[in-house]
């Protein structure tokens, strides 16, 4: 059980990686960067990303998506018992995860040449003690005699829409984020700064 948990609350750092891309323009914005880069991981809006980075906005999010479905398959690598249509619905239910980050730029400077950009977070709720409510929940299901484990990612992902229905939020943290740029004028993000948003934004999920 602890296992299966864990692949289904890490996927949402997994989906990290797509902000690594590069944006590569004359003159640039590093908040408005950071801010095109979260706006496609969690609010599937690419039309900015995709100008930051030189690219098409169907391009930026079919790159986007096939990095989704990559990582789903890391998440479920191995397992047989779970349904096609409940791993989808494990997707779009993440998604929606995604859809409830709280986040705003509110800062930037230049420090030889690279970026530090401060960016305000308010943490969900929806994560929190994930582990210990889904497992209390299996329990009580091989109790009344109506768990099936192939089942398992269903019940998860039921649970995962109740604890969206209910989230909340706390008091807003700043996170700083790092903006590097090459001698081409390439600027990424390094993914252990995508990854401390992250878990701000979602504590329990890193």
């Amino acid at each position: 059980m602890k296992g299966r948990m864990r692949r289904g609350t890490v996927s949402a750092v997994i989906l990290l990686a797509v902000c690594l891309l590069a944006g590569c323009i004359q003159r640039f914005d590093a908040a408005s960067y950071v801010k095109a880069c979260l706006d496609a991981l969690y609010m599937g809006d690419y039309e900015e990303y995709a100008r930051q980075i030189g690219t098409s906005v169907e391009e930026a999010q079919q790159d986007m998506e096939a990095q989704v479905e990559d990582s789903l398959e890391s998440a479920f690598a191995g397992d047989e018992m779970t349904s096609e249509e409940d791993k989808q619905a494990y997707r779009d239910t993440m998604l929606e995860v995604y859809r409830l980050a709280k986040y705003e730029v509110v800062g930037s400077e230049e420090d030889n040449g690279d970026y530090i950009v401060t960016v305000s977070v308010q943490p969900s709720n929806v994560f929190v003690d994930l582990e210990a409510g889904f497992t209390e929940l299996i329990q009580e299901k091989v109790s009344d005699g109506g768990f099936e484990e192939s089942k398992t990612i269903s019940y998860l992902n039921d649970y995962l829409k109740q604890r969206i229905a209910e989230n909340e939020y706390g008091e807003a943290t700043e996170i700083q984020v790092n903006v590097t740029g090459d001698e081409n004028n390439v600027y990424t993000i390094p993914e252990e700064d995508l990854t401390s948003i992250e878990g701000a934004l979602f504590p329990g999920a890193v």
